[in-house]
């Protein structure tokens, strides 16, 4: 059996200590090294779909674009086989007294000005620049198509330069969330160390 005075214990004791630490950080920061390449991977994938979520939540944009002037043509086709104009027309349903023949009325207007909602939102998003897209996309979402596209999403592989452009804006996105992540950690772990 090794029996050491107590000074040559501390000694031993003072080598090994480095050599812990430096496993330590170097377990550290493969940890980190991983976290990043994660979460870059995660930001380029789920960015890089966009370009193709945007198309599909177009499409389906388009969609109730055409119904709804369909809709309206039914509502000027009718005007115009009483001679009044569309104002006047649903004015007539409007004013009448009876409850039914009010609310179609009110269903009328509110379809006149979904399709000059419609119309603009369509628009907007069809003529968007590729880098002005999220923004216009934030602008003119419709919940209830957004959730329908996005329920019936296929994702796409972004093998255009578009696709690619976010995919590696996506990437940088994750890496960035993953630096600001790191440094709230870090952050934490000193002000625990100072209370």
């Amino acid at each position: 059996m090794l029996n050491l005075s107590p000074a040559a214990a501390m000694e031993c004791h003072d080598q090994a200590e480095p050599l812990s630490r430096a496993t330590q950080l170097h377990g550290t920061d493969m940890l980190t090294k991983a976290i990043r390449a994660l979460a870059a991977l995660a930001g380029a994938m789920l960015l890089s779909q966009f370009p193709a979520f945007y198309d599909q939540y177009l499409q389906r944009l388009g969609g109730r674009l055409d119904q709804a002037r369909i809709e309206i043509a039914r509502i000027e086709d009718a005007a115009r086989q009483e001679r009044l104009s569309v104002g006047a027309y649903i004015a007539v349903f409007l004013g009448d007294e009876k409850s039914p023949v009010r609310r179609q009325g009110h269903v009328m207007e509110a379809r006149i000005n979904e399709l000059e909602d419609l119309e603009a939102a369509f628009a907007a998003l069809r003529d968007a620049a590729t880098a002005a897209r999220p923004m216009r996309f934030a602008e003119h979402a419709e919940n209830d198509t957004a959730r329908a596209a996005w329920e019936d999403f296929q994702p796409a592989l972004p093998l255009g330069t578009e696709g690619m452009t976010y995919g590696l804006i996506g990437m940088l996105g994750g890496l960035l969330g993953a630096s600001m992540g790191e440094r709230a950690v870090t952050a934490a772990r000193r002000r625990r160390r100072t209370a």
